[in-house]
């Protein structure tokens, strides 16, 4: 089984690389793979954690630089100044509802693909309405993009990508039992699992359940040898 903390040191290394090359005030990272059912996001600081709940839950669709917008092009970098000017922006309903109750202006996100589909997007935040992303700034984002991209599907993408499909075909589970089964199957306890998903024991309880019914195992040693050969990045 492969060792869940990869995915939090890449996040780490890119988080570290994206500060050396520029100032920002945030970073958020998130995986967006809609047919393998995932979609995580992490943040730089805790700040950004409310941000990105009340961005998947209300703002996702509305945003100008949604990545299903992008998913035709071959556009790896995209910055509110590149798609409008300024007055436009104040104007737009995710600055007004999103980025400036949150004390945010300016936004640039680069987007990661695999097969020609985006999985995964950077998104760099900014406070001071006076400092844009620049175009040598975007410039050194398309730079670096196809190596991020690369590491991306050798460490964590990829093989997570096929594991959830093949689950979520072949157990009919939702995305969040996927979740779940992806933590217990390397053995964690109850509690532990809660703490990571952020969910009640009762909740987790609910969920257990409907895997085992689903997975046709009674217990959570069934489950993990049933689905043992299954590699998780």
């Amino acid at each position: 089984m492969a060792n869940s903390d990869v995915s939090d040191d890449f996040k780490r290394a890119l988080f570290a690389l994206v500060h050396r090359l520029m100032p920002v005030d945030g970073i958020r990272f998130f995986i967006y793979v809609p047919w393998a059912q995932l979609q995580q996001d992490s943040a730089s600081h805790h700040e950004l954690d409310t941000m990105l709940r009340q961005y998947s839950e209300t703002w996702w669709a509305q945003d100008p630089m949604h990545p299903s917008r992008y998913e035709d092009q071959a556009t790896a970098v995209v910055s509110n100044s590149m798609l409008m000017s300024d007055d436009e922006w104040r104007q737009s309903g995710i600055y007004t509802g999103f980025y400036q109750p949150n004390g945010y202006f300016h936004n640039c996100d680069v987007f990661f693909r695999q097969q020609g589909r985006i999985v995964a997007v950077l998104s760099l935040v900014r406070r001071d309405a006076a400092q844009p992303f620049t175009e040598a700034e975007v410039a050194g984002l398309n730079q670096i993009q196809p190596f991020v991209e690369y590491s991306l599907g050798a460490i964590h993408v990829a093989s997570r990508v096929i594991s959830r499909t093949s689950l979520s075909v072949q157990f009919h589970l939702t995305a969040r039992e996927l979740d779940v089964v992806e933590i217990a199957v390397t053995g964690i306890s109850n509690k532990a699992l809660c703490r990571h998903l952020g969910i009640s024991l009762p909740t987790l309880r609910s969920h257990v359940q409907n895997i085992y019914a689903k997975v046709g195992v009674r217990s959570s040693s069934e489950l993990i040898a049933k689905l043992a050969p299954i590699q998780f990045s």
